[in-house]
């Protein structure tokens, strides 16, 4: 379901609900907030003139993710590290493994890339941790890999070089080869969208910004000119996952990657203070759970707060930008369920039937 909450100036709020349309979220949006006003005699073209700010947050984008249904997706890397993608860091590989499972083979499986390996291309090129030129770029290598990833049909390229956050000279450089050789094909560069060390978690980020971020983007997009249509003004934001809100043209778009969760973790403290304000102490530790139809999310406040993690792990995947301390996975109530080749127990998700 999609909901809407209209407050005015007193406080007072009404909630609307309407059947989420995940082909074109806005026709959802609109019928929700449709419904939340009717309980005030009105409607989105009298009342949302004179909104002063609009906040948005969901789950779409930490959908795609999960059920890798994102964009088709090329990677450009330093040569060597073309099979990072498939072999992982072995933390990765055992995210979200109770203890029993982490001690057989038989259980433990990589997670399924995001982009399949004939995507991956490696150039000749090193730049050393003190950010200074060890091997040159070659240009030959990087003109063959973007021209290859453009004739396969891809719909953004992500260039990730090995300590290209000290040192952006050969992101730089590819940059200016795709505008010659991929101008219609997007280019992320993880230099631009998430220059810090840990080349993994920045791989991934900027991976994830490519493959799920930006359809997301275009939905954000299609509600804030159905608001606007209404007579809007107000600019639209998204839920951040660091707990604060950032603007739908925000390059770093991933970081709302599970914004619906982190406006339920912001709700929730408020509902704590408000506790505390009461004297019931006992509002001080909470756990949040919010269970969709594709992903089950879960957070903990202790101490009255929500803990912010600077490298932390979403969905199995490890990323390099502050996140609320939320865990993610793929099991909610439309999730499909099937056998487990191997132990040949059930298993849920983490595909999904999404809303039907």
């Amino acid at each position: 379901m999609t909901d809407t909450f209209v407050v005015d100036r007193d406080g007072e709020f009404v909630v609307g609900k309407a059947q989420s349309t995940p082909d074109d979220e806005s026709v959802g949006f609109m019928a929700s907030t449709r419904d939340a006003l009717r309980y005030w005699d009105s409607e989105p073209e009298a009342a949302l003139p004179r909104v002063v700010s609009g906040i948005y947050s969901g789950t779409a984008m930490l959908n795609r993710l999960l059920e890798r249904k994102g964009r088709r997706v090329g990677v450009i890397v330093t040569g060597g590290m073309e099979d990072a993608l498939r072999l992982e860091r072995g933390i990765q590989t055992y995210l979200g493994y109770p203890y029993s499972d982490r001690l057989h083979v038989a259980t433990h499986h990589h997670n399924e890339p995001l982009v399949p390996r004939e995507l991956v291309k490696g150039v000749r090129e090193r730049i050393d941790m003190f950010g200074e030129v060890a091997i040159p770029l070659y240009e030959d290598e990087a003109r063959a890999a973007l021209a290859e990833l453009r004739d396969a049909g891809v719909e953004g390229i992500v260039v990730n070089l090995l300590y290209s956050y000290r040192n952006s000279e050969h992101e730089d450089r590819i940059r200016a080869l795709a505008a010659e050789i991929a101008p219609d094909v997007p280019l992320f560069l993880s230099s631009e969208l998430y220059p810090m060390r840990r080349d993994f978690p920045r791989l991934n980020s900027t991976l994830i910004e490519a493959y799920a971020a930006e359809p997301s983007r275009q939905q954000l997009e299609r509600v804030r000119e159905a608001t606007r249509r209404a007579g809007a003004a107000f600019d639209l934001r998204v839920m951040a996952a660091h707990g604060g809100t950032i603007s739908i043209e925000a390059r770093q778009l991933a970081r709302t990657l599970i914004s619906g969760p982190i406006g339920g973790v912001i709700g929730a403290r408020h509902l704590v203070e408000r506790l505390a304000a009461g004297g019931d102490g006992a509002g001080a530790n909470v756990l949040c759970t919010d269970i969709g139809g594709t992903s089950f999310d879960i957070a903990l406040i202790t101490d009255g707060d929500f803990q912010i993690r600077q490298i932390p792990d979403i969905g199995r995947f490890l990323l390099n930008l502050p996140l609320v301390q939320v865990d993610s996975i793929g099991a909610g109530t439309g999730s499909f369920v099937r056998i487990d080749p191997n132990s040949r127990r059930p298993e849920l998700g983490p595909d999904s039937a999404g809303a039907r």
